[in-house]
């Protein structure tokens, strides 16, 4: 059983590897890129509840898979041990602990819409340039499959809230991201200080491009970070003014159907 276990969660499970913008990472970006528009678009119709429930759903799992991979870490060799690195220090880890807070506990839902804002963004950001699982592995092997699922529950959870409208992006409020991707520097800074600078959370320790010095680092995250919720934005926008222009049209084909089907003034009749 102990050999079956360490097999299945082995990085070693397979001759196949993951590369950058392979057909592995395409697949995944599908299964979770599509699946959100897909889950977003069956529940449209539905209930309140339904939606409700659905996104709850999608909590449970962010939080659930986060704390899971503590006690799956000893037992796939890709760590050695339990990996001081999925502390919550970095944006995406934060998010698990953040993401029940703000779901079930009222208390929090004035920070509601910067958390899924800065999950989405942080875990398309991931998602997108997956440094941290490009290192030769099987596609399927646990540390892949955790890691992409992992951000891809975090990034639908804040896909759904958006879609369903459950949250409201405005320009005004954009400031709150700007406020929560300072805090979470400030957090990350911490965490590096108690635990040792080659952690390197959040990236503002060590530059992680070579084209970019250690000083400058912790500004162009927060300049990275930012901007890609500025572009969460723009889209989120676009995508309402298009739902809202189809909404209108349809309206009025409606109205001029109506008016064909029942005239406002009925033809005189010529008979006697």
């Amino acid at each position: 059983m102990y050999e079956f276990v360490r097999m299945l969660f082995s990085q070693n499970n397979s001759d196949l590897a993951i590369g950058l913008f392979d057909v592995w990472h395409f697949l995944y970006l599908f299964i979770i890129l599509g699946g959100s528009v897909f889950l977003a678009l069956f529940f449209r119709n539905k209930s309140k509840t339904a939606k409700t429930r659905l996104i709850h759903i999608f909590a449970y799992l962010t939080i659930g898979f986060y704390v899971v991979d503590f006690f799956i870490m000893p037992l796939s060799d890709s760590y050695s041990g339990i990996s001081v690195y999925k502390l919550p220090f970095n944006i995406c880890t934060i998010m698990a602990v953040l993401v029940p807070f703000t779901e079930f506990n009222p208390k929090f839902a004035k920070i509601k819409k910067t958390v899924a804002v800065l999950g989405l963004t942080a875990s398309t950001m991931w998602m997108v340039y997956p440094g941290t699982a490009l290192g030769g592995q099987p596609p399927f092997c646990y540390l892949i499959f955790q890691t992409f699922m992992y951000h891809g529950l975090l990034y639908t959870w804040g896909f759904l809230n958006m879609a369903f409208g459950r949250i409201k992006l405005e320009w005004r409020t954009i400031w709150q991201e700007f406020v929560g991707i300072l805090m979470i520097l400030v957090w990350a800074d911490f965490g590096n200080a108690i635990y040792g600078k080659e952690q390197n959370w959040f990236f503002i320790e060590t530059s992680i491009f070579p084209f970019l010095s250690d000083s400058i680092m912790p500004l162009a995250v927060v300049f990275a970070v930012f901007g890609s919720a500025f572009l969460v934005h723009c889209i989120y926008y676009i995508v309402r003014a298009v739902i809202n222009k189809s909404k209108k049209v349809q309206s009025a084909e409606l109205r001029m159907q109506s008016c064909g089907k029942f005239p406002r003034f009925a033809r005189k009749s010529n008979i006697p």
